[in-house]
């Protein structure tokens, strides 16, 4: 059975690394399932060790894990404009964010109907173009704001767009706009609360921007898109076993369309996990400036030929041939390997699907 392994030594480790490197407040993300750990055992591991504050993007999950013993401890990243959904985060007393005349007045009106007093975090666009007040319309945010009195502002925070660039000027312009809009806020008579902009890459590469609070996934897990220099180990790898061993003669194609033939007679295992598990894919490619594409296509040429392992015991196997959605092909001629023994793949625990079972050691 394919099961996602998260060992718990080397998740401690990494809370230790990041709560020794700020003397910020750790909002834990938590979102795409505990960014593939298993959002509610995840967030209780993350509440062991002294975080308190988990933020999601997705209503529902929000309301889960407030539901699951975390009710005021939850921010809710992606505002809402429809009723029903803003009555269930005041009922369930999650932080939610405002980033525009609309979604403030949804969820005032419904914390007037619920006769409650709803807690919200302004979000300021200074860049990235999704959701958040932009910095000309600040002032104009703040006089509607003040107007409404069901709601109580407890933070501030913006999201930065580029914040692994190795050109930081983009990533300091939106810290001084974030920083300029908080000024104004506070001029025209609302109390921005708690501040944050960092996400993992940011607080990592930027400490004088960690402000009151600073947002952590990634980093969490080790598996981060800059140089790792932290100590911070990589979390998550699938499990699984050989279902079958076969004597493959030389000469013959493994796998689709035909991109791989043995040279010489193998003794191949089958192991049963394929992309549809979340190996051998790689995080959605979310950048596509034209040096991206060209380093994409560049990266795929060089990689076609190369050699990729999986762990069996203390030994290596080889994939043969493409990964295909339910198997791959290892090559066992040199392991003494059978059906039933374990194989250890690397894989982004948030690529692996939810029905995989998660187990923690």
């Amino acid at each position: 059975m394919n099961k996602l392994i998260i060992e718990k030594d080397k998740l401690d480790k990494n809370i230790e690394i990041i709560k020794g490197l700020t003397q910020a407040k750790i909002i834990a993300v938590v979102k795409g399932n505990g960014y593939g750990l298993g959002v509610l055992e995840y967030t209780r591991f993350l509440s062991e060790k002294g975080i308190d504050i988990f933020a999601l993007s997705d209503v529902r999950d929000a309301v889960y894990i407030s539901e699951s013993g975390f009710s005021g401890r939850v921010l809710l990243l992606t505002p809402t404009n429809d009723d029903e959904e803003a009555e269930m985060i005041i009922k369930n007393r999650i932080t939610t964010t405002i980033g525009s005349m609309t979604s403030a007045l949804t969820i005032n009106n419904a914390a007037a109907r619920l006769n409650e007093t709803a807690q919200v975090h302004i979000k300021i666009d200074t860049g990235f173009g999704r959701f958040g007040f932009l910095p000309d319309e600040v002032i104009d945010a703040c006089t509607f704001i003040s107007t409404l009195s069901n709601i109580k502002v407890t933070g501030a925070y913006s999201h930065l767009s580029f914040s692994f660039s190795k050109k930081p000027e983009h990533i300091y312009s939106q810290y001084r706009k974030f920083i300029n809009s908080v000024e104004i806020m506070r001029q025209n008579g609302i109390d921005p609360g708690m501040l944050h902009i960092c996400n993992s890459s940011a607080f990592l590469r930027f400490p004088q921007m960690h402000l009151d609070g600073v947002r952590i996934g990634s980093a969490f897990l080790g598996r981060i898109p800059i140089e790792n220099v932290y100590g911070l180990q990589r979390i998550g790898f699938l499990k699984s076993n050989i279902i079958e061993t076969k004597e493959l003669p030389g000469k013959h194609n493994i796998g689709y369309a035909n991109t791989f033939k043995t040279r010489n007679p193998v003794r191949t295992g089958i192991v049963p996990v394929g992309y549809r598990h979340g190996f051998g894919i790689e995080k959605s490619r979310d950048t596509f400036r034209l040096i991206d594409l060209l380093r994409y296509v560049y990266n795929d040429i060089k990689s076609f030929n190369k050699k990729s392992y999986v762990r069996i015991g203390d030994k290596s196997a080889q994939i043969l041939g493409r990964v295909s959605m339910y198997n791959i092909v290892v090559d066992l001629t040199d392991i003494d390997a059978k059906v039933g023994d374990e194989v250890v793949l690397d894989a982004n625990p948030l690529l692996v699907p939810i029905d995989i079972e998660r187990e923690f050691i």
